[in-house]
């Protein structure tokens, strides 16, 4: 059986997945962690095909059953390797952290029925590049603005802000 952080990565790739699937956009899976996880991509016709655009945007999945949840932010606890991967103002492709926030019990993750899958509770994304350095040596709190649910709708603007090439 997978260890439950495994279990977790899992239901935050998923999450993504599902969402990007209903933009009508790939996604790709790493086979090695370099501080990616995945590339969502837009597809384009081109007569009779259909084709990667070239427009891509980079994530970092995360999941956690104990972020600090306030009316606006969600404080999250990373690692600094992956803060400063994330911050990188350097990179040719953009990229995001998104955070699923599960709940506490894990038999409370998912509800399996004939009517619907459901997902519990809500992934949030942030942008990170430009960010400050900093001083601490194992981990850093990032507050995800609580406005930054990752939906159908948010990855449609960000996606189209790769294309403009515009900052995310």
């Amino acid at each position: 059986m997978l260890i439950r952080t495994h279990r977790q990565e899992a239901l935050s790739r998923a999450y993504i997945h599902v969402i990007a699937a209903r933009c009508g956009l790939g996604c790709s899976f790493r086979d090695f962690d370099y501080g990616i996880d995945l590339s969502v991509h837009t597809i384009c016709r081109k007569g009779r095909r259909y084709v990667e655009s070239g427009f891509n945007l980079d994530i970092q999945a995360k999941s956690s059953t104990t972020p600090a949840v306030t009316n606006s932010q969600v404080l999250y606890d990373m690692e600094v390797k992956t803060y400063d991967d994330l911050r990188d103002p350097a990179v040719g492709c953009p990229r995001i952290l998104v955070l699923l926030v599960l709940p506490q019990d894990e038999a409370a993750w998912t509800e399996q029925n004939e009517d619907h899958l459901l997902l519990r509770q809500c992934a949030y994304w942030m942008s990170l590049k430009g960010m400050d350095s900093t001083t601490n040596t194992e981990t850093i709190r990032v507050r995800i603005p609580r406005g930054n649910v990752f939906s159908v709708a948010a990855l449609t603007q960000l996606m189209d802000k790769v294309r403009k090439r515009e900052e995310l």
